[in-house]
């Protein structure tokens, strides 16, 4: 019994660790304009000093800053370095990626991007040639 309490405990710590750790850069990199994102992104370092200035998250409610918590643990959790590069690049995961297929149909050329996750609900982008 007191393993399970000792280790709930710690999950429980890690958990507000990680949330913790998720608020400060998500309102830091909230309070960045563009430019500066842009500078920081392309190695040119973050502005200093640093600035301090209000964010969108501020007048947020803990409950609801725990569900975009959550959703980006969901989304971001597990993922290596290079499937979140991906990300940041493609906007989608490398396991979503699409092919372009092509067929004739009633004497058409159609043209489609399939998706090559067949198991979720991802509608396949389609264009028609005449």
């Amino acid at each position: 019994m007191a393993k399970a309490s000792v280790r709930d405990r710690l999950e429980k710590l890690d958990r507000d660790r990680r949330f913790l750790d998720w608020f400060v850069l998500k309102r830091f990199l909230a309070t960045l304009t563009l430019d500066e994102l842009e500078t920081w992104v392309s190695g040119g370092g973050l502005p200093d000093p640093i600035p301090n200035r209000p964010s969108s998250l501020d007048t947020m409610d803990r409950k609801s800053l725990r569900k975009l918590w959550e959703e980006d643990e969901l989304r971001f959790r597990g993922r290596s370095k290079e499937e979140q590069e991906f990300y940041a690049d493609n906007g989608f995961w490398p396991e979503k990626r699409v092919k372009f297929h092509y067929f004739e149909e009633d004497g058409r050329l159609q043209i489609e991007w399939r998706s090559e996750v067949l198991d979720e609900d991802i509608g396949a982008k389609t264009m028609s040639r005449q």
